[in-house]
């Protein structure tokens, strides 16, 4: 896999998983709270393989820049 697809993964289930954070009403809901966790899981995983190739200070400001425009 594409080392940029890996990256945009990343970013769209961290995306996925602060939209869930609402709905976890304070993590009170067990099924929200599980889905969300492993949105979080899936980004941080996705983030792991573009890591391999893109070096850190791009792929961070990729990631956080992307996902805070995408959530604003």
């Amino acid at each position: 896999m594409s080392p940029y697809l890996s990256l945009l993964g990343a970013i769209v289930f961290e995306v996925a998983g602060t939209l869930m954070l609402p709905i976890t009403k304070e993590f009170s809901e067990i099924i929200p709270t599980i889905i969300m966790s492993i949105f979080y899981f899936a980004s941080f995983y996705f983030l792991t393989l573009a890591l391999r190739v893109i070096p850190i200070a791009i792929v961070y400001a990729t990631w956080s820049g992307l996902g805070i425009f995408t959530i604003a």
